[in-house]
């Protein structure tokens, strides 16, 4: 025993020591324990399962506010208007969050590329829609709110012609008529159709916007820039104006009326005058301004019709500046006894007896006729003869030896709308009626009335002829010389000496 007691002591190795006591166990001795592996392994599985379900909630979780956020993108192009197409693409827009959504869920653990695209591109459509269709809306309300005389002057005709007028002529069409209006997608882009034909892309629309893009072109207003260079063409011509204070007797001289007379004739000359040299003019010439203020339905050449433009426009500022180049206002009547008719009459110059402001009102509807390519109203003719007879009826005047009346007037027009009179008299003598050797346009009236005043001897043409034969071709009324001898075709194939 003691041999084994004195023995060496040895460290015996960990796997061989036991650790705690019958009563306080601890581990069991060191070496392999399978059951120990497969609860540690089932254990890790476990987590792994729960960490899985937990990432598969919160993906889903996620794809559907995905879903909703699109959803409402979606809801939000819903409005009262129940235009078909707007309705179809609110529908297909709806089918797409549906499909996107299927395909979030699938790419799941997977290569999310194809979906990311797509997601990409619904977004972006949706979000077009709205925008896109706001904007067609006003371009087809600005188009509409016009009236069509407003848009012959407004739609520029030059951007039909060209490699890119029949897509301009498109448009036109649309916006003429917009109900047949539809949308479709291809490649993530809004294509906008009008009765089945493509008409543009959407994003390319809403860029071109930024710039200020219109499906037409609209002629530019120059209002300011023309009144601009009016108010200046306008320096010092007022002072040109010739203001009267006359009196007239009525009521077979009853009555005297006393009047306010403001003769416009060389202000209105000065102010043309200055226009027509006007750079500022010049420099407003453009194809907006020709459409605006001239009737011809040309496309604008700068060779052809600057002269025209500029022209039109100096008639519709002289118009405005001066409607008429007479303006007569009455200020107050008052009863009078024959003895004042002679003392109130004595000192009228010829202007101040005869009202010229009526013809040159009838002449301006006259020209406003030609110019807007209508019809003059009948009644012109008639208003014309009537301020006319009011003035000149029955005033005689002499041609040679002999004495007429003036009894009505011919009323006629030229190719620009303007006027000319001329004057049917009677023979005192013999009431031979026949048409006065002249005739005068609306600003030589005034000489007419002046040969009255003066005695009544017109001044006249006198044409030459060299046999009886040339003067039988003449018209009647008119003055002949032949032979040294003057005389006067009465009716066609008579004439008689006024000598």
């Amino acid at each position: 025993m003691e041999e084994f007691d004195n023995l060496p002591r040895t460290r015996r190795p960990r796997q061989y020591t036991y650790r705690g006591s019958y009563r306080r166990p601890g581990s069991i001795p060191g070496g392999f324990n399978p059951a120990a592996d497969v609860l540690s392994a089932i254990e890790e599985v476990e987590e792994k399962f729960v960490k899985r379900r937990k990432d598969i909630d919160l993906f889903e979780q996620q794809a559907m506010q995905r879903r909703l956020n699109l959803q409402k993108m979606v809801d939000d192009t819903k409005t009262m208007d129940e235009n078909p197409f707007k309705t179809q693409m609110t529908q297909e827009f709806s089918q797409m969050v549906d499909d996107l959504y299927k395909a979030d869920i699938e790419s799941f653990d997977g290569d999310r590329t194809s979906y990311m695209e797509k997601a990409n591109n619904a977004q972006k459509v949706i979000g077009d829609f709205q925008k896109v269709v706001g904007l067609l809306d006003a371009d087809v309300n600005e188009y509409k709110d016009k009236s069509p005389a407003e848009l012959k002057k407004l739609v520029l005709r030059s951007q039909f012609m060209g490699k890119d007028g029949m897509k301009r002529e498109d448009y036109l069409a649309f916006l003429n008529d917009p109900s047949k209006m539809g949308m479709r997608i291809q490649n993530g882009e809004l294509i906008i159709t009008n009765n089945g034909k493509d008409l543009f892309n959407g994003t390319r629309y809403l860029n071109s916007k930024k710039d200020g893009y219109s499906l037409v072109e609209y002629g530019n207003d120059y209002t300011k820039e023309i009144d601009a260079a009016a108010k200046d063409a306008m320096q010092g011509v007022g002072d040109l104006a010739i203001i009267r204070q006359y009196e007239k007797l009525a009521d077979e001289g009853k009555k005297l009326n006393t009047f306010t007379d403001v003769d416009y004739r060389k202000a209105v000359e000065a102010y043309r005058d200055n226009l027509v040299n006007s750079d500022k003019i010049d420099a407003l010439v453009n194809e907006s301004t020709f459409q605006r203020y001239t009737t011809n339905r040309d496309v604008y050449n700068a060779d052809k019709h600057f002269d025209e433009t500029k022209t039109a426009i100096i008639d519709d500022l002289v118009k405005k500046q001066f409607p008429t180049a007479y303006r007569t206002k009455k200020v107050v009547s008052k009863l009078v006894t024959p003895k004042d008719k002679k003392e109130e009459e004595k000192d009228l110059t010829t202007e101040e007896r005869f009202d010229f402001s009526l013809i040159e009102s009838i002449q301006d509807q006259s020209v406003d006729a030609f110019k807007n390519q209508k019809e003059a109203p009948s009644m012109l003719e008639t208003k014309a003869k009537g301020a006319l007879l009011r003035d000149f009826k029955n005033k005689e005047i002499k041609i040679g030896r002999s004495k007429y009346q003036v009894y009505d007037f011919d009323v006629m027009r030229n190719d620009d709308g303007t006027l000319k009179f001329q004057p049917l008299i009677v023979d005192m003598r013999t009431k031979e009626k026949i048409p006065a050797p002249v005739t005068y346009s609306v600003d030589k009236i005034v000489d007419f009335a002046n040969d009255l005043e003066q005695g009544g001897d017109l001044q006249y043409n006198v044409i030459q002829v060299s046999t009886p034969q040339e003067a039988m071709e003449l018209n009647p009324g008119s003055v002949f010389s032949l032979e040294g001898k003057k005389y006067m075709i009465t009716k066609k194939g008579s004439a008689k000496p006024i000598d």
